[in-house]
């Protein structure tokens, strides 16, 4: 089964993006990967390899301000993405971050393995220097008997026509109210659970605003997938400057 990325970005962020998305699309298993810049005027859209189409569109700019005031509408911005890739043969909807890496094995899983599912869950570790691995407090959740940490439902079938919503009540909490958006996942929809090591954040590396949380993770202690490793070393550039 062929699985369809979409990547929503800033302009600063594309350079990270292009370097995570184009490990994903070494996989066989990857079909299509839609990248948004989104707050540029548009233009026509670049294909940049025969997986990797990049677009742009302007979606407004930064969470502090409301939607209708100019603030980024990041529920318009994939939305966006997801009908590029409904009208493509892929099979599996997945959304990446630019600070998202995956093990490949994670999209073979998928393949393979969950063809009966509707979407499928896994755990989302973050890394820190060293790399060392590591889990917020709290967030262990035992799901179909599973044990994962911090999990994220990211992946689903496209036939299921989700699209991304507004989060109940977000409006109280935040000016703009596109934040924390999501898709609603029915009660009876078959939703496949993994404790595989496959999902990994790469902000702790990069001295992004969570750093400083992510310090006092709790240290997870397993062996780093070897592909995440060789990530990494070879992309190491990107996080020297961090």
């Amino acid at each position: 089964m062929k699985i369809g990325i979409y990547c929503t970005v800033s302009k600063d962020e594309l350079k990270l993006a292009l370097a995570t998305l184009n490990f994903a699309g070494l996989s066989d298993y990857v079909f299509k990967i839609a990248v948004l810049i989104t707050e540029v005027r548009p233009e026509m859209p670049k294909k940049l390899t025969e997986k990797i189409t990049v677009y742009s569109q302007d979606f407004g700019a930064g969470y502090n301000l409301a939607v209708a005031t100019g603030g980024y509408d990041q529920i318009a911005a994939r939305n966006f993405l997801i009908e590029k890739l409904n009208v493509t043969e892929v099979d599996w909807l997945m959304m990446h971050d630019a600070d998202d890496l995956y093990d490949p094995d994670y999209y073979r899983y998928i393949s393979e393995q969950c063809g009966m599912a509707d979407a499928v869950t896994c755990s989302c570790f973050s890394l820190r220097p060293g790399p060392e691995i590591c889990v917020p407090m709290g967030k262990a959740r035992s799901i179909k008997g599973r044990t994962l940490y911090d999990p994220h439902t990211r992946i689903w079938k496209k036939n299921l026509g989700l699209k991304y919503e507004k989060s109940v009540g977000i409006e109280k909490i935040f000016a703009n109210h596109s934040r924390h958006c999501g898709v609603k996942f029915s009660e009876h929809m078959n939703i496949f659970s993994t404790d595989g090591l496959y999902h990994f954040h790469l902000h702790g590396l990069l001295n992004k605003r969570h750093s400083k949380k992510i310090s006092t993770y709790s240290s997870h202690n397993c062996i780093l997938p070897e592909s995440i490793g060789c990530f990494l070393k070879k992309n190491n550039w990107l996080f020297s400057s961090s």
